[in-house]
Formats: structure tokens, sequence, C-alpha cells
């Protein structure tokens, strides 16, 4: 089956956030949909890049002009705002159109972390404690230490080394600077000691496979150093964090926490593909710390990795990440 795709991304550079703190992440955008454009045609697909920017009519137009069968969404904010994320598929959705990846609303869920952690709580899977902290608030009764991140951003932005404390002083004063630098509340959690786990799933018509597990392996990184992937660990290659947190692959993890994952996915209301992060605590067993619907698809991101591992092709990955959103169960319109 040959199909003709709208592989459209977010083009964020030249706003203010690019030329910033996010600069890194922004063009690792970039990067993921070259790659993903060239698996597809290498697979013989009729690719059409399509950058989002600028107002929604720009999309329009150009969906229009193409006529896709398939729309491989990479879109993870629009204008250098994340919570317009949803927004996009919505627009897919009104518009027919298959896409890749999770619905509108598991999208929102996922990065509102305040939400998406009740949402984990009110189905009886383990998370760290924790709750929005806005400025005037103390720490609730929660035990030290905290980790403190912002509430609905993704992609490790506003975590770095002073993001684990267990002085309350501290952990307000962080509170504040990451309302102020990222105009949103921050989400304080119980810091979990532990091994840091990723779990990347698969799903078509409802069945979900999990991948080969891998590990943030911290034991590089200087005693004094928080065990947490920063977003220099994830960004920035001249870091320390950067080389001293490699993902490798997770050896002994049991059923337990494959099992953990896929029901984090399913009660979040995954689509597609997705990767739930974890921390396996030496005695009190595992956590779901995130559920991520849009993982990086570039071919050295954790989940490619997890397929390699699992005996899958970088280029038979995305062309079944593609694949599945055709499936009847994957979308709320008629099969084409």
């Amino acid at each position: 089956m040959v199909l003709r795709v709208a592989l459209t991304f977010n083009d964020d550079r030249g706003l203010g956030s690019s030329e910033g703190l996010d600069r890194a992440a922004v063009e690792g955008v970039q990067l993921a949909a070259q790659a993903i454009a060239t698996a597809l045609a290498a697979r013989g697909h009729e690719v059409h890049r399509v950058p989002v920017h600028g107002p929604p009519s720009a999309l329009l137009e150009a969906l229009a002009r193409i006529r896709p069968e398939l729309v491989f969404n990479q879109v993870e904010s629009v204008n250098g705002d994340a919570r317009l994320e949803a927004g996009v598929a919505h627009l897919y959705a009104w518009l027919g159109l298959r896409f890749t990846g999770s619905p509108p609303a598991a999208l929102s869920l996922a990065l509102d972390k305040g939400l998406s952690k009740a949402v984990l709580v009110a189905a009886g899977l383990p998370t760290p404690r924790g709750r929005t902290l806005q400025e005037a608030h103390d720490l609730g009764g929660l035990e030290p230490p905290w980790i403190i991140k912002p509430r609905a951003l993704d992609a490790s932005h506003g975590i770095d080394q002073d993001s684990v404390t267990s002085d309350p002083a501290r952990a307000l004063e962080r509170a504040r600077h990451l309302r102020a630098t990222y105009d949103q509340p921050a989400l304080v959690e119980e810091y979990v000691e532990g091994r840091e786990l990723n779990v990347s799933l698969l799903e078509r018509g409802g069945v979900i496979e999990a991948l080969s597990p891998g590990e943030i392996d911290f034991s590089a990184l200087p005693a004094d150093r928080p065990r947490i992937l920063t977003y220099a660990a994830k960004w920035e290659e001249a870091s320390l964090e950067f080389g001293a947190t490699p993902a490798v692959a997770a050896r002994d993890v049991g059923e337990e926490v494959l099992g953990l994952a896929k029901a984090a996915f399913l009660a979040l209301g995954l689509r597609g593909y997705g990767r739930v992060d974890l921390r396996l605590h030496p005695t009190r067993g595992p956590f779901v710390l995130e559920v991520n619907p849009n993982p990086d698809l570039s071919p050295g991101a954790g989940l490619a990795l997890a397929a390699a591992r699992s005996g899958i092709r970088y280029e038979e990955l995305i062309e079944r990440i593609a694949l599945a959103a055709l499936h009847p169960h994957a979308a709320g319109v008629a099969p084409g």
C-alpha cells in the first residue's frame, strides 16, 4: 500500500523560545521530521512535509492542496505554545483525516501533569504523590525530597539540577521561577529513589505491544547531582548531564513493570504509540512518572532504540506507526 502522507510538524524557529532556553528541542523537531520523511519515502510512500506555524488557515490550505490519505502528526506546539498541541489533532478529526498518534483528549490530558496524575490515581496505578503548587500554597504535607517541574510541558523543559530539593523555601522559590519563566504553575511531587525505566509501546487495533524496556544509567553523574533526566541531559550535547546519562537496555525488568506501562497507556487513552517513564523503587516497586503520547521519533531516541532492541528497523517502525492509524479502531471517522 502506497500512501500520500502529509507530515506535519511544528516549526517554531524564530520564536522567542527557540532562540533561548528551548532552542535545542525546537531543532530536534526539525531533525525528527526529516528522518521520518526519509523513512516513509524509503518505503515507497509519497511524503509532503508541512511545517505548522502562523494562522490555522495556512495548515488548512496545505491539507486541501495535498489531499492526504494520512497525516503523520508531529506537531507538539503551535507558535511556540505546547498547550495548543491538541487543537491540531482536533482539526484533523474535524476534517475526517486519519492521523498518527493519540487523539486530542489524550494529548491534552498527558500534557497536564496534574490532571494525568489524578487519572492514574483514579485508575489505581502507583504514581508519586503530588500537587499543583501555586505561589501562595505550601507543600501540602508531601514528604521531602521533592521534585518541582512545570505542570504542562514535556521534553524535560524546566527541569535541571535545582529541580530536586528538601528545603521548603527552595521548593517554593523554584515554583515561582517556573511560573515566571513558563507562565504556568508548577507541579511538586515526592521524589522517588531508584532506577529510571522507560517502556515504549506500539498499538494497533487495541493490541498493545511493549518493546524492549530502556533505562537511564546515572552511574557517571557526580554524587551531588540528583538522579533525574534534565533538559540538558536530553538536549545539550556539550553538557555534563548529556554524556553522563546514557539510555541503555534495561535488565531484569519484570512483567509488573510492562503491565503497569500498558495500564497507564490505556488509562490516559493513548493510541498508536507512546512511552511510559517509571521509577523502580528498591522496596516499594514501580511508580509511573509520566505518560508521553508523542515521544521523540528520531532514529537515536528512546522509542527507536527500543524498537531496534525488539528487532524492528527504523523504517519499519515509522511505517508501522503510519499503518496503525488506518486501522478502523484508530479513529472516530469511517474507514476510507
